[in-house]
């Protein structure tokens, strides 16, 4: 994994903000399926980059960079304006956008949203807000206000990466989550199938779709089949790809199911 040495951070961030600028962060979009018939169902919207002296830079160091010195909202904006353009009216599938936890602290993160609505190009009720909690949330109260606004445009709160950090059913529910991704170290060993299981069927009782994600090989997708997991995404089934490439796969798929 690519790690910044003590003094690069600065100047790392001062290249991601000029990479946002020239619109050199790219969205890229990573097929789910439903697990009962294969149907395409959504996608999640990821960021890429690539640095002209570094090379491909993984997400989880540039998004942390970003956070760390107030880029996040200029990443979220970046993204978000190329699902609006990228985005076909009448499209049924869903599509997901990762925000962190401590942005949705930030008061103008709905007027962002509401933007992209304005457009007629994002539908809300096709919009799902993914929820990563890396980070505690400080002031929970400065969250609700979002979140319900979200929620009642109609855009699904999911909670990402469930079963690590700070995940739980009671802080889904706090973050008017109606789906959970279960974190790929839940979905990927065999011996937490049980476990699995059990979160997927709790999570059920309280009307939340279930997510896998991490799938990377057959033998996971058919333990969530078991499991009655509502979607699942990972390699096995496409990898992240930009929405050219998408449309491609999209229709490769649908003439051969």
């Amino acid at each position: 994994m690519m790690t910044l040495v003590d003094g690069t951070q600065e100047a790392f961030a001062r290249d991601l903000e000029i990479a946002l600028a020239q619109r050199h962060v790219l969205a890229a979009y990573q097929p789910q399926i439903d697990v009962t018939d294969g149907a395409v169902v959504g996608v999640e919207v990821l960021a890429r980059w690539t640095h002209p002296e570094r090379g491909s830079v993984p997400p989880d160091v540039f998004v942390d960079v970003a956070q760390k010195t107030g880029l996040l909202p200029l990443l979220t904006a970046r993204i978000l304006s190329d699902v609006t353009a990228e985005f076909v009216p009448g499209c049924s599938i869903d599509v997901a956008v990762n925000v962190s936890a401590t942005q949705l602290e930030d008061p103008s993160l709905y007027d962002m949203f509401e933007g992209a609505f304005a457009t007629g190009r994002c539908d809300p009720k096709t919009l799902i807000v993914e929820v990563t909690e890396s980070r505690r949330i400080r002031h929970p109260e400065r969250v609700a206000a979002p979140l319900e606004a979200l929620a009642a445009a109609g855009v699904t709160i999911s909670v990402d990466d469930f079963g690590t950090g700070h995940s739980s059913f009671a802080r889904a529910e706090a973050l008017h989550a109606r789906e959970l991704k279960l974190d790929k170290s839940l979905v990927q060993p065999e011996e937490r199938a049980a476990e699995v299981a059990q979160i997927i069927s709790e999570a059920h009782r309280r009307g939340i779709r279930v997510v896998g994600e991490g799938v990377e090989h057959r033998a996971q997708m058919d333990r969530l089949a078991a499991a009655g997991c509502d979607r699942a995404q990972g390699f096995w089934i496409a990898k992240p790809q930009p929405a050219d490439s998408l449309r491609d796969w999209y229709r490769a798929r649908t003439q051969t199911s």
